[in-house]
């Protein structure tokens, strides 16, 4: 399904024109005001911008080696990062050295922030915040 407008869950056919249930689920004019004050026109200009090519890389285009680690997968590379430390243990590190810890884990190839965040039982913010 390339077309936005073929997603399940996109609003995409409320900003071509399309009903959508409930009808109060979104409202369509702050966007598309941003293309025209005229209604038809800025769902035709909105549409040509929406379906426009691009270079965007989405997830389910990544080849091979930016694949998802599982869970599993994720905590035993997580592990093997943390060498004598115990992932409970990381949440409970002083601030200096729980941030060296996490930007070990940040460079894990496979594992997203917020799946590592899960995993070491610390908030995002924290993963987020850490440059490297």
């Amino acid at each position: 399904m390339s077309k936005p407008n073929h997603w399940k869950w996109s609003s995409c056919l409320r900003y071509y024109g399309e009903s959508v249930y409930p009808p109060s689920l979104l409202d369509a004019h702050y966007l598309l005001n941003m293309f025209s004050p005229d209604r038809s026109n800025a769902e035709e200009r909105f549409k040509e911008f929406n379906e426009r090519s691009n270079q965007d890389i989405c997830l389910e285009d990544h080849g091979d080696s930016t694949l998802r680690l599982s869970d599993d997968e994720a905590r035993e590379e997580i592990r093997k990062c943390l060498g004598r430390l115990e992932i409970p243990q990381v949440k409970c590190l002083p601030n200096m050295e729980r941030d060296k810890v996490l930007k070990r884990v940040k460079r894990i190839d496979g594992v997203s922030q917020m799946q590592a965040a899960r995993i070491l039982g610390v908030a995002v913010y924290f993963l987020c915040r850490v440059k490297g």
